[in-house]
């Protein structure tokens, strides 16, 4: 069972490192603001952001954000200004870089 456990949290890691070192390399970055916050069920309760942004062409795109925070505490509050790096191919691809420091 550890086993398990220890293949899937690495999995999970190398994934994210992939797309970390991916949006560094070629994304473009934006502005944007968190518009309200879904909360999603499960084993464990998770807060994700959906973000609104204007690609450089400006298109504007709402998605639901990747990042999160576990026990239904909104890491990203409604209101909250953001810095992001999006994928110009595939826009709704994105990661928040950074946000207002007043909310983090």
């Amino acid at each position: 069972m550890a086993v398990i456990v220890i293949i899937l949290v690495v999995g999970t890691y190398i994934k994210a490192k992939k797309h970390h070192d991916r949006m560094q390399e070629h994304g473009v970055y934006a502005h944007g603001v968190v518009v309200r916050n879904k909360v999603i069920w499960g084993r464990i309760i998770t807060v994700r952001p959906i973000v609104r942004f204007a690609t450089q062409h400006g298109q504007m795109i709402e998605k639901l954000s990747t990042a999160g925070s576990a026990f239904a505490v909104p890491r990203y509050p409604q209101g909250t200004k953001v810095v992001l790096l999006y994928d110009p191919e595939d826009p709704h691809e994105f990661m928040i870089e950074s946000a207002d420091s007043s909310y983090i």
